[in-house]
């Protein structure tokens, strides 16, 4: 875990912080959209997320937004280093719908809203969500920036030191970006977040998110990259993660180095029993804490304790912990997907 004294020096607007640096807390949100899921998805979802909230608090505080009648129950079973907080939303993806934190030039701590638009206006039901990095940092009495950019925080991962990895088809997606070229994305990303290189991977067509980075390719630390991959044809992603591996072959980042890649192998599709297309079997979805990663377990046990090991042996200094998420799973995210962290204010 990093800890940063003062803002690196960038020319952007905003420095956004790696995953790894030190973090203030983790915020989630209790699972309330109960016109978009049955009754027993929802307890399922809303099950996994105690347990990823405890799974968590293990290793920083974490903030768990709740409606009015969620609030003593998850007080109860989120135990003491979970804070629950009222406020209005209406599904549990806060990479997306919560602001993507950073530091002013100032170096005082801020939010970056990127215009959630529900993933292209894919449903209905979201206008809480709309509103919600607003809503959240007025709470804080912190600043909300806005980008020219419609995207999510899941679209974009970087690695603290100038480089971000994306998807094409997030980023250049007509239905968040009409009329934006490459190149107007990367002026965006340059004048705001001071990104002064951006790693382009292909993504996929369709699905919820049209292929978030986070499902694809992670930063370890820069120049280290860790990516999902399958040796499994049954897999309805096999083409489409040997596409993207492919293209983050021989990329360099901003400072000119060649990526390390190290692949990590989904669980085997026919293990995972009954599941739709859209089930995110990630195990690179995961989440660093302050000094651990929590990331899935998916019942192949094979699969299972190759991604343990190997992200053991990529960060020694954090203790790894899997859990099972296949609810969320199930809902189209994983567990990158379902938290957003807060990084500490800098002295």
């Amino acid at each position: 875990m990093k800890r940063a004294k003062n803002r690196p020096e960038t020319t952007g607007r905003v420095h956004v912080p790696p995953e790894w640096d030190a973090h203030e807390c983790c915020v989630m949100a209790f699972c309330a959209a109960d016109d978009l899921y049955s009754g027993a998805q929802i307890d399922g979802i809303q099950y996994e997320q105690v347990c990823l909230a405890r799974a968590i608090a293990r290793f920083e505080p974490v903030v768990m937004l709740s409606h009015p009648y969620d609030l003593n129950y998850l007080r109860k079973a989120c135990g003491p280093n979970v804070t629950v907080v009222e406020m209005d939303h209406y599904d549990i993806w806060t990479r997306d719908t919560l602001p993507t934190y950073g530091y002013d030039r100032s170096s005082t701590r801020c939010g970056i809203s990127w215009n959630f638009n529900i993933w292209g206006e894919k449903f209905s039901g979201y206008d809480n969500d709309r509103r919600l990095a607003e809503q959240f940092t007025a709470s804080r009495g912190e600043e909300l920036i806005f980008s020219d950019l419609i995207c999510e925080g899941g679209a974009l991962e970087f690695d603290g030191d100038g480089t971000v990895m994306t998807t094409k088809s997030t980023l250049l997606n007509s239905n968040r970006n009409p009329g934006l070229s490459m190149t107007d994305i990367e002026k965006i990303l340059q004048e705001l977040a001071g990104v002064e290189s951006i790693i382009w991977l292909p993504g996929e067509d369709g699905g919820i998110t049209d292929g978030h980075i986070d499902g694809f390719a992670r930063f370890v630390r820069p120049g280290l990259v860790v990516a999902e991959t399958t040796d499994d044809p049954l897999d309805p992603e096999y083409d489409i993660l040997l596409e993207n591996l492919e293209h983050l072959q021989d990329q360099k980042d901003a400072r000119g180095r060649s990526l390390e890649i190290v692949p990590i192998k989904r669980p085997r599709w026919h293990i995972l029993g009954e599941c739709s297309e859209s089930f995110s079997a990630s195990y690179i979805n995961y989440y660093l804490a302050n000094n651990g990663l929590i990331t899935a377990k998916f019942d192949d046990p094979i699969r299972d304790f190759e991604a343990l090991d190997t992200l053991s042996r990529l960060m020694p200094d954090r203790k790894v912990v899997q859990i099972f998420v296949d609810e969320i799973c199930e809902a189209g995210g994983g567990i990158h997907c379902s938290t957003q962290q807060i990084p500490v204010k800098l002295s």
